[in-house]
């Protein structure tokens, strides 16, 4: 018997088993919301997607940045600069007594230059390239949702294997006592005569299945246990438990098949983030195309020199290169009029544009079908469970009646296996049918891209 749709999720767990660090022995026992906790914490895929949207948020502070300011530049700057002192003499001609003959006729300076250009009008140059960058974050962001749903899916589909394993080794229990409380009878009866050696032979085959089907339950646990504690990002040595002892259907019910695929349109991580690349490129066109006109700035400038061995003539018509202050600003534009270059990059932009826009409409399909398919599993898993119960009531019935009837000598030992056989397997495909239930539901949820299940009912 296998141990429930978790087995076949184990394929995605070796990246985890690899990421496992050793753990010394012990016992970890969890609940579903905290096992999803832990494997959001453990799954190395996740820390990928995080550092992406990170890359991508530093883009977009840098695209933002570009509006105010891009180009401040301070420079200060020593160095040595000869003496030139000034007098004037009784004839009012200007004369200096240093030289530049000796280190002492040697002195310093200090230059300070502070420029800046500010845009004042780009024709949407900036705005263009901001949005680009903010749809870019969002589509990382799709991209990390995309993630933590299937990791969200895969450890729910694991831990109610989990708990379905142990229900089947709990039901496998239960048979095994029955059987064996049967077969006392039966001895008691073959050595009154009531019973043949081959309803003896009968017995023993009924036997060796039960004890088969026990040993693969233990088996599908042990396999069941094994994926989660890889999903979880713990080591070998770890013995996992389950907070769940009790198989029961999440608290849920099923709605309308076009609201669900309402709710896929807008909130399926792969439809937001193909929504938000075709923004970007889309923005980054306009941006592209807008780098054909012109851009409207101011420049300003500070520059100030001091040397205190320099003469300051404090004249107008006297051009001074030390001891002075200066400052000023001007209103201009550039433009860059490699047009053919500008239309080139815009037309790669538009193309690769256009590229994911005819995915749109394959994806939506794509995605529709897959709501319609998850629908249809929930859908059918609803009232595998319900018709169920009943069915199981039945063959309780007729396990009961027949050990009553067999006690008294009525009733036939192949009458007994196969009342036994139908009542096992009716538990296990109950407890199937459960675990199909909440896992379909999990399905569901991934598939409309929001969590629909509230806690076990």
């Amino acid at each position: 018997m296998r141990p429930g749709p978790a087995v076949g999720a184990l394929a995605l767990l070796l990246l985890l088993q690899g990421a496992a660090s050793a753990q010394t022995s012990d016992t970890v026992t969890v609940g579903l919301a905290a096992a999803e906790r832990r494997a959001l914490d453990a799954n190395p895929l996740l820390a990928g997607a995080e550092a992406r949207i990170e890359v991508y948020r530093a883009q977009e502070n840098r695209a933002k940045q570009a509006r105010f300011l891009p180009e401040l530049n301070l420079r200060n700057s020593w160095g040595i600069i000869p003496k030139q002192r000034g007098a004037y003499n009784e004839y009012g001609v200007l004369v200096s007594p240093d030289t530049i003959l000796g280190v002492k006729d040697m002195s310093w300076f200090t230059q300070v230059d502070l420029r800046l250009v500010q845009p004042l009008w780009t024709f949407g140059k900036l705005g263009y390239r901001i949005e680009a960058a903010e749809r870019a974050v969002e589509a990382s962001e799709a991209g990390l949702d995309k993630t933590r749903a299937d990791v969200l899916l895969m450890v729910r589909q694991l831990y109610w294997g989990v708990v379905l394993a142990q229900e089947l080794e709990s039901a496998a229990d239960d048979v095994l006592e029955k059987v064996a409380e049967a077969e006392t009878k039966l001895m008691e009866q073959y050595e009154e005569g009531t019973a043949t050696q081959n309803d003896l032979f009968k017995f023993e085959i009924f036997q060796y299945e039960v004890h088969r089907r026990y040993r693969e339950v233990r088996a599908g646990l042990d396999e069941a246990r094994s994926g989660l504690r890889a999903a979880l990002g713990l080591g070998r040595d770890i013995t996992i438990r389950v907070e769940t002892e009790a198989l029961d259907t999440v608290s849920f019910a099923l709605g309308a098949l076009s609201d669900y695929l309402e709710m896929a349109r807008a909130n399926r991580p792969e439809l937001r983030e193909l929504r938000a690349g075709i923004s970007a490129r889309r923005a980054l066109m306009v941006a592209e195309q807008r780098d054909a006109w012109p851009t409207l700035f101011f420049g300003g400038s500070i520059s100030a020199n001091l040397a205190p061995d320099r003469y300051d003539p404090r004249n107008p018509f006297w051009q001074n290169l030390t001891n002075y202050f200066r400052g000023g600003g001007v209103v201009g534009f550039e433009w860059n009029f490699n047009f053919g270059q500008h239309n080139a990059e815009a037309e790669i932009q538009r193309t690769e544009m256009l590229q994911l826009e005819s995915q749109s409409d394959a994806l939506v399909a794509l995605v529709e079908q897959e709501v319609r398919e998850a629908w249809l599993k929930a859908d059918r898993a609803y009232v595998d469970v319900a018709e169920g119960r009943g069915a199981l009531q039945a063959s309780e019935n007729w396990l009961r009646a027949e050990l009553q009837t067999y006690d008294i000598g009525m009733s036939e030992v192949k009458d007994l296996i196969d009342a036994f056989r139908a009542n096992a397997e009716m538990r296990v495909q109950q407890l199937r049918n459960i675990a199909d239930f909440n896992t379909a539901v999990a399905e569901l949820s991934r598939r409309v891209g929001l969590d629909l299940s509230v806690g076990q009912g």
